[in-house]
């Protein structure tokens, strides 16, 4: 697996949503340990209990990037990384199936929540994704102070290296997974975008609520990468058009940030197709290796756009139509 690394960036739009199903979260460390487990819920109804990070004895670091982990009581994953010189722990929540069977290979979606959320926040629509067939592992990150760094963010974690090193310790965890997907929204589809440019992690990704960032363009050297995005026309966070935005940050035109993902994966086709409600599905295809390029232009639709069960099974159809 080829991992890549980031400049440090920040994060923005800051968004509050009650989850709808909460997932029940994996069982102990102690069975993750003998099991060579991690988690994603299929299952409605289910519950996740405390916001807490709890309290693990961990070796003291000495590089800035993770260097240790373990698994708590309540099934959380939890990475130390060095942060302005200071020891933070930072912690993953993980969700299986609820007939999860430890010989069977299941695809793995990372879900990085929007601004000022926590992963219970978020890990409703994980859950919903993982909850079609094929089902899989969801792991819900808790980005530092409620963000992930995207240059104007008051956290200056260096994002990259944690999500590599989770990626890594997820592999070791679930050895007969080598499929990685990663979805977000706002803050969270921002850092989607600067992965797939900037780190070879993903299989697929999906963004919600947020395009490429101007300046951070994929370049010659990025790898070939499937793409769902989807942004609401109305949406007055990140610009459905571009340009400046209320978080600071400038933007890539949405549409032109999926055919700038449809020239990194060298696809030779394209299609326009008119939706039901007057937005828009620009598909690409043709791509080199069977990758996919797809962008939804939700109508009358602002920043929450996509963050419904419709969508999370189009995401979940997306991630499972990849070779």
């Amino acid at each position: 697996m080829n991992m890549g690394f980031v400049k440090r960036a920040a994060s923005y739009a800051r968004i509050s949503k009650t989850p709808m199903n909460k997932p029940r979260l994996f069982v102990t460390g102690l069975v993750l340990l003998a099991l060579v487990l991690s988690g994603c819920s299929g299952s409605n109804g289910l519950s996740i209990q405390g916001d807490e990070t709890p309290e693990v004895a961990l070796e003291e670091p000495t590089k800035d990037t993770v260097v240790g982990d373990s698994v708590s009581e309540d099934g959380d994953i939890t990475l130390l990384q060095i942060i302005e010189g200071e020891s933070v722990q930072r912690r993953a929540i993980v969700i299986t199936p609820a007939d999860y069977q430890p010989t069977q290979a299941y695809p793995v979606v990372l879900g990085f929540h929007g601004n000022g959320q926590s992963p219970e926040d978020f890990a409703w629509f994980v859950e919903s994704v993982c909850s079609y067939e094929p089902q899989c592992i969801a792991v819900v990150p808790e980005g530092y102070k409620r963000s992930w760094n995207l240059g104007v963010e008051e956290s200056t974690a260096d994002d990259v290296a944690f999500v590599t090193d989770l990626v890594e310790e997820l592999f070791t965890r679930f050895p007969l997974t080598s499929d990685f997907f990663a979805l977000g929204h706002s803050n969270g589809s921002g850092l989607v975008h600067v992965l797939a440019t900037e780190a070879t992690l993903f299989k697929g990704v999906a963004g919600y609520g947020s395009m490429l960032i101007e300046g951070r363009e994929p370049q010659a050297g990025t790898s070939p990468v499937s793409v769902l995005q989807v942004h609401g026309m109305q949406d007055d966070v990140i610009p459905y058009a571009g340009g400046d935005s209320p978080v600071g940050l400038r933007f890539v035109p949405v549409e032109e940030s999926a055919a700038l993902w449809a020239g990194v994966n060298e696809c030779n086709a394209s299609t326009s197709e008119a939706l039901d409600n007057g937005g828009l599905m620009l598909s690409f295809e043709g791509c080199v290796d069977n990758h996919r390029v797809i962008h939804y232009g939700l109508a009358h639709q602002g920043h929450d756009a996509g963050m419904s069960e419709e969508f999370a099974h189009v995401t979940s159809e997306f991630f499972a139509s990849l070779p």
